[in-house]
């Protein structure tokens, strides 16, 4: 698994000064280019962004500086309604954090951060730890700031995508061994996130992948039942995935092969208040799996290699325990007897198994 950390300015979020200073232009006694200039030549918020100054100080340097005629209250209002939201940014980096460990890590003052954070806290739920120049005391392109970054995700320099929109900032994690996409824009983005073997899950993918992570969240207790028959090529990946799911994640598993009526007793006596179902099926194109509920698969095309009805048996489980009822189902391209799994279930055995390893790690039990 590769972990990937992102840029804030001008990769999630556009931002432009020459939005505050057109508001203030009647409030200074300099040219607003000369601020321009102190601000992205001369380090004018460099100790500010690095959390070395608090935000009232810095409200006075600048005030002092410019000769501003604002309160501290409407400076705040002014310096921080700036940004602008890359959407497509944003949808991307949700669906790939479902399947990667993805981190923020930018050049940022505390006066930005609350702003930003306050006005979009669902972009920065996305992200599994953010690393932040003025919490951490270290701007980039400083080796401390990037030390954080691999500290804090566990992973080396040489695992780690880094997405930044300034060539110097590449240049210098490129000594470090990060791999680096400089952002030109989103089209740009995707290209390069292929070329490192970044898979983005489709819509229909996120959103199997939202109605998983809730539905174990909100049960006290998860049932894995892996469904497949493993001598016929991508039948078996019911079989497979539920084996790395036990091995490397906290939820109960169990592997019932062709035969799941064999195994009803030892699944009710589980007491899960949620049974997950896992086997192949063929899905629509793009679409490679998808989470459905016990009404929602009647008219999936299965290939299912167990006798009786998957409909009886579900209705019976929740008779007996009450349980909820999912049935994840990967879509199938390969039936022959004796094959290996196709390249594309082994694809979407490891997207899948990612995605319960980061959200169900045997750590966070």
């Amino acid at each position: 698994m590769k972990c990937l950390a992102f840029d804030l300015g001008k990769v999630l979020f556009d931002f432009d000064y020459g939005i505050a200073l057109r508001k203030i232009e009647t409030k200074i006694k300099v040219q607003p280019k000369e601020i321009i200039n102190q601000l992205f030549f001369n380090d004018f918020a460099k100790d500010f962004e690095k959390g070395l100054v608090s935000t009232r100080d810095f409200y006075e340097k600048f005030k002092n500086a410019f000769k501003l005629s604002l309160t501290y209250e409407e400076f705040i209002d002014t310096w921080c309604d700036i940004f602008s939201l890359n959407k497509d940014v944003a949808s991307l980096i949700e669906k790939l954090s479902y399947i990667y460990p993805v981190y923020l890590i930018s050049n940022i003052n505390e006066l930005h951060f609350e702003y930003l954070h306050k006005n979009y806290p669902n972009v920065f739920s996305f992200f599994d730890e953010l690393i932040l120049s003025y919490k951490v005391k270290s701007l980039k392109p400083e080796k401390e700031i990037y030390q954080q970054l691999k500290d804090k995700s566990g992973y080396k320099y040489e695992d780690i995508i880094y997405v930044d929109d300034r060539p110097d900032l590449i240049c210098e994690a490129k000594e470090l061994n990060l791999k680096c996409i400089n952002f030109t824009g989103f089209n740009e983005l995707l290209a390069e996130l292929n070329h490192h073997n970044i898979t983005i899950p489709t819509e229909e993918e996120k959103t199997a992948f939202k109605m998983l992570k809730n539905e174990i969240l909100r049960h006290k207790k998860t049932l894995i039942v892996g469904i497949g028959n493993t001598d016929k090529s991508d039948d078996g990946v019911g079989i497979y995935l539920t084996e790395r799911i036990k091995n490397k994640t906290h939820l109960k598993t169990i592997n019932t092969g062709r035969m799941v009526e064999n195994y009803l007793g030892k699944i009710a006596k589980e007491k899960a208040d949620l049974i997950i179902f896992i086997d192949c099926a063929t899905l629509s194109s793009p679409q490679t799996f998808g989470c459905f509920s016990p009404n929602s698969i009647k008219d999936l095309p299965l290939h299912l290699t167990h006798d009786g009805s998957l409909s009886r048996i579900f209705e019976y489980l929740q008779n007996v325990n009450r349980s909820d009822i999912l049935f994840l189902a990967i879509s199938g391209f390969d039936y022959s007897l004796g094959q290996n799994l196709s390249k594309s279930a082994e694809k979407q055995l490891q997207i899948l198994g990612n995605f319960f390893e980061k959200h169900f790690s045997a750590d966070c039990n």
